[in-house]
C-alpha cells in the first residue's frame, strides 16, 4: 500500500488538469461549431495527454535524481528516487511503460486518420513522447538550458488546442492561434513560479532555468507579462470573432490574476511561491472552461 502511495505522489496528481486544458477548450470550440460533442476524440486525447504528463513528471523526477540536481536546497515536492521511495530501476520501468501506453493512445485516437494516410502525425507523437523525457534526462536536457519554458509553450498552446482541433476537423484553424498562445504563456507562467521557486537549487546545479538566467526581479517582469498578455490576445480574439457578448466572460478572471500578479511581486521567500503555484494552475483551468464556455453561449 506504501508503495501504491509512492507512485500516486510521484505521478504529481496536481499538475495533471494542466495537460487537459487544451483539450477541453478545444472540445468547446468543436462543439460550438457542430453541436455534437465526439466522446471518442475527447477521451483518448484526454489518456494521451494524461499519460504523458505523469511520463514527464517521472522523467524529470529521475533526470534530476540522478544528476543530485535536487538534494540539499530543493524547496519543492521531494523527489521519490533521492527520498528512497522508488527505486532508480522501477522508475526506468515506469518510463517505458508510459511511453508505450502514450504510443498506443495515440494509435488508437488516430485509426482513422492512418486510413487516409496521414502518417505524419506519428512523428508528432514521438517527438512528444521524446520531448517529455528530454526534458531532464540524458547528457543534454534542454530543462538545463532554460528551454522548458518554449517547450510547454509548444505542447500545452499550440499543439494541446490546435492539434486537438485538427483531430476534431481534419484541417487547422489559423485564428486560434491567438488562443493557443494564451493557453500557452498561462501553462509556462505555471513553469515559470515553479523555477522562482527552485532558483537558488538550480543555480547551484548549473540547470539554468529563465529564473537562474535573468534574476528573481526580472522573473516576476517576465511572469506578469506571461499572465497580462493572454487576456490582451483574447481580447484581439474576441473583437475578430465577435458574435455574442459572452465571449468576454473570461474577463471575470482579470481581478484574481492581478491579485495573483500583486503577491508574487511582492514574494522573496521562496517557499512561498507553492501556494502561488496553485492559484496560477487554477487560473489556466479556469480560463480553457471560460473561454470554451463563451464559444458554447455565443451560438
Amino acid at each position: 500500500m506504501l508503495e501504491f502511495y509512492n507512485w500516486i505522489y510521484a505521478f504529481r496528481l496536481k499538475t495533471l488538469p494542466l495537460s487537459l486544458s487544451g483539450i477541453i477548450l478545444s472540445s468547446f470550440i468543436d462543439f460550438s461549431e457542430k453541436g455534437i460533442f465526439n466522446v471518442h476524440i475527447f477521451i483518448w486525447s484526454s489518456l494521451n495527454s494524461i499519460f504523458l504528463q505523469i511520463l514527464s513528471n517521472i522523467a524529470n523526477d529521475y533526470g534530476d535524481g540522478i544528476k543530485g540536481t535536487d538534494n540539499i536546497y530543493r524547496i519543492g515536492p521531494k523527489r521519490t528516487i533521492q527520498s528512497c521511495m522508488i527505486s532508480k530501476k522501477k522508475i526506468r520501468i515506469a518510463l517505458i511503460i508510459f511511453s508505450v501506453l502514450s504510443f498506443i493512445s495515440n494509435i488508437i485516437l488516430l485509426f482513422d486518420y492512418f486510413k487516409n494516410k496521414n502518417y505524419y502525425i506519428i512523428i508528432v507523437i514521438l517527438i512528444c513522447i521524446l520531448s517529455a523525457i528530454k526534458y531532464t534526462i540524458g547528457y543534454n536536457p534542454y530543462g538545463y538550458k532554460g528551454l522548458g519554458d518554449l517547450s510547454v509553450l509548444i505542447f500545452f498552446g499550440l499543439i494541446s488546442l490546435e492539434g486537438n482541433y485538427y483531430l476534431y476537423n481534419n484541417h487547422l484553424n489559423i485564428k486560434l492561434l491567438l488562443l493557443c498562445f494564451s493557453l500557452g504563456f498561462l501553462t509556462v507562467s505555471v513553469l515559470n513560479i515553479n523555477n522562482i521557486r527552485d532558483l537558488d537549487n538550480d543555480k547551484k546545479n548549473q540547470k539554468y532555468t529563465i529564473p537562474v538566467r535573468i534574476g528573481l526581479k526580472k522573473s516576476k517582469i517576465y511572469h506578469i507579462l506571461l499572465m497580462i498578455v493572454p487576456f490582451i490576445l483574447s481580447i484581439i480574439f474576441v473583437i475578430i470573432t465577435y458574435k455574442s457578448i459572452y465571449q468576454y466572460i473570461f474577463i471575470i478572471l482579470i481581478l484574481p490574476t492581478i491579485i495573483h500578479l500583486n503577491k508574487i511581486y511582492k514574494i522573496y521567500n521562496h517557499k512561498y511561491f507553492n501556494n502561488e503555484l496553485k492559484t496560477a494552475v487554477y487560473i489556466n483551468i479556469l480560463y480553457a472552461l471560460l473561454m470554451g464556455i463563451g464559444f458554447i453561449l455565443k451560438k
